[in-house]
């Protein structure tokens, strides 16, 4: 399966874009200021994996969704390749925050709204806090 019919990889990119930076416009001052650009990178792109995993059950299909956000966002890197693989590799395991960020992605694209991830920030920063 690919995208929903009549939707084009950058509708698709645009629409993933616009609810990421709503969920995260939601987050809370005291959220955003202990969560570090890198964990907050990270927390979106999973929560952006729930997301296209809505939009298709084509994994490659996500892959390649997800590598051109973060190059589109972040910039052109091959970590960006090896991120989005970890995360697939992540996706068959069982990681219960992994699968509740990832969840709150589905759940976003699902129902729209735009607080799916300031529901599950808080359980975010209390994992990264202790490990």
């Amino acid at each position: 399966m690919t995208l929903e019919p009549g939707r084009t990889d950058s509708e698709a990119y645009e629409l993933a874009s616009q609810t990421a930076d709503a969920q995260r416009a939601k987050l809370h001052d005291w959220q955003r200021a202990q969560i570090s650009d890198r964990d907050m990178q990270t927390g979106e792109t999973w929560f952006l994996w729930g997301f296209y995993s809505a939009m298709t059950n084509d994994v490659e299909y996500r892959k390649r969704l997800l590598v051109a956000h973060l190059d589109n966002r972040y910039g052109s890197s091959a970590d960006n390749e090896q991120q989005v693989a970890e995360i697939a590799r992540m996706a068959d395991e069982e990681n219960r925050l992994f699968d509740a960020i990832a969840a709150a992605g589905r759940q976003a694209y699902h129902e729209g709204g735009d607080g799916h991830l300031a529901n599950i920030a808080t359980i975010f920063l209390n994992v990264i806090r202790n490990h």
